[in-house]
């Protein structure tokens, strides 16, 4: 996440290191209870060529080196990225969730999708209103600006209208099925077998693939769609996570309309930005009524398209991503030298 961009500034060089290289070092892991041991094992040996640690995945890989940063063998700065809940145990004043809370206060610096986000976790972690300064940024994560370029709108002789949804995890596609009974318009869904929706009879106008589509189709698909759709379930809008994100900067990407079901843990506003709808009534016949809205004459889908396309190319890319998180990690290093 970044790591050309932040090596085409000049100021970073990011080393990827590789995810298995001991197999049994990870079953060891397994049973201890410490995920990408193998890894983490490995880092330890190679600390002193490196200025800082970079974790897109903090909560998975950072058990061990969050450990024996506790107690002082690990010294080097860890920045990770905040891109979903930092879930504890249920009872709060359980030990396991105390250590779980000094474990991850370790962690010199976190970048955060969203704005909300940021302000749970610190309260989850007990930061002071000073320490959410000095350790909590909100970053702007997006596309890669030269792939997108090449991604048009490539329409047949034969092009039959349909609004597009994907993804593996979290939607609803059965609420979604419902609600595009009574809307004259194609609706395509692309899932997995472990996602397939419920529905004992899809009404003629929806296409369900379950196959496996390749990333460029799947995107040629999203670029010929009216708008794209993004069904979250009900029970995950509130738990913290960015569920939906990854889609909703793709549509960006192509210049495409969306519609989504409203999600506060986004810092993206689709009405604002004037990009497509939020669903705020999560049930069919809420989707039916914003969906009827969506496909009405007096919603300028192409302009909206244009308007998501704009964010794309002058907020949300990758480039701008990687001018964030490069700001964060000399902010990080100046601190520590000045503490020296």
């Amino acid at each position: 996440m970044g790591k050309i961009e932040l090596e085409k500034s000049g100021d970073f060089q990011v080393d990827i290191h590789v995810n298995q290289k001991y197999k049994w070092l990870d079953m060891i892991g397994k049973v201890i209870k410490i995920p990408f041991l193998d890894q983490q094992v490995r880092a330890l040996f190679m600390l002193r060529r490196y200025d800082l640690i970079y974790m897109p995945y903090p909560l998975s890989t950072s058990r061990l080196l969050a450990m024996l940063k506790m107690i002082g063998i690990v010294k080097t700065p860890m920045v990770g990225l905040a891109h979903q809940n930092f879930i504890y145990y249920k009872k709060t004043g359980a030990f396991l969730n105390k250590f779980g809370i000094k474990r991850l206060r370790q962690f010199d610096a976190f970048a955060f999708f969203s704005t909300k986000l940021m302000e749970k976790t610190g309260r989850d972690l007990e930061f002071t209103s000073e320490e959410m300064q000095d350790r909590c940024f909100p970053v702007r994560w997006g596309a890669d600006l030269s792939f997108y370029e090449n991604v048009k709108e490539l329409k047949t002789s034969d092009y039959v209208p349909y609004a597009v949804c994907a993804g593996t995890a979290d939607r609803d596609y059965d609420m979604l099925i419902k609600a595009f009974e009574n809307i004259p318009l194609c609706l395509k869904i692309y899932c997995t077998p472990n996602t397939i929706p419920n529905a004992d009879r899809l009404p003629p106008n929806v296409i369900v693939d379950t196959t496996w589509v390749p990333y460029d189709q799947l995107l040629q698909a999203y670029a010929n769609a009216e708008f794209i759709i993004i069904p979250l379930k009900e029970e995950i809008k509130n738990k913290g996570n960015t569920y939906g994100l990854t889609v909703l900067l793709d549509a960006l990407a192509v210049g495409k309309p969306v519609l989504m079901t409203h999600h506060s843990f986004l810092d993206i506003d689709l009405e604002e930005e004037k990009i497509g709808l939020w669903v705020k009534e999560n049930t069919s016949l809420g989707w039916e009524s914003k969906l009827k809205q969506m496909i009405s004459p007096e919603t300028d889908l192409s302009q909206m398209g244009k308007t998501a396309k704009n964010l794309h190319i002058e907020k949300y890319n990758i480039d701008y991503f990687a001018q964030q998180m490069a700001s964060l990690f000399k902010t990080v290093l100046y601190r520590k030298k000045a503490n020296s």
